[in-house]
């Protein structure tokens, strides 16, 4: 669990670095393992907590050009406004919406930690890539990727006889 002190907690910034094992909350998380890493800064004034940071996780992901596995290191900014207002988190927890990353955080003034554990997964969900490729292959062409499939490396002039009949057409 990712808990984020906030209870004595004096105003000013803080450097926090939390570190925790990776422990699926759903099938939706499946790719990442190890250790989660957070680094930012907490800034404190008055009830309201400001967290910047990056979190961080190694994820195990299959190649779409070589259906290779390969291991990533996944980062994403993690960005968080909270509030200390029992009125508020009340509110927010009657309503049952999904948290907003743009909105304020409502805590509860008893509150001695914020696991931030959800919203820092979810973040790092949506920091996978859209298209997976493993390093082996990033910046080249499907000749480099690929050379026996290559048009260079094809010897074989004969052409199928089905196929025969396209040499006839005339596309002017």
């Amino acid at each position: 669990m990712l808990k984020l002190r906030i209870h004595g907690i004096k105003d000013g910034n803080h450097n926090i670095e939390l570190e925790a094992p990776f422990v699926p909350l759903s099938e939706k998380y499946q790719e990442f393992f190890g250790q989660v890493l957070v680094k930012g800064l907490l800034s404190k004034l008055g009830n309201r907590f400001t967290f910047k940071g990056e979190a961080s996780c190694k994820a195990k992901l299959v190649c779409d050009i070589s259906a290779e596995e390969y291991i990533e290191d996944i980062k994403a900014d993690i960005n968080l406004i909270l509030v200390v207002n029992t009125e508020l988190y009340f509110l927010q927890k009657e309503s049952d919406q999904p948290i907003d990353m743009d909105m304020e955080i409502a805590l509860h003034e008893a509150d001695e930690y914020f696991d931030m554990t959800k919203i820092v997964y979810d973040e790092l969900i949506l920091s996978l890539p859209v298209k997976n490729i493993s390093p082996n292959y990033r910046g080249k062409n499907f000749e480099e990727c690929f050379p026996q499939y290559s048009i260079k490396n094809k010897k074989d002039d004969t052409i199928d006889d089905r196929w025969a009949a396209l040499k006839n057409i005339d596309l002017n």
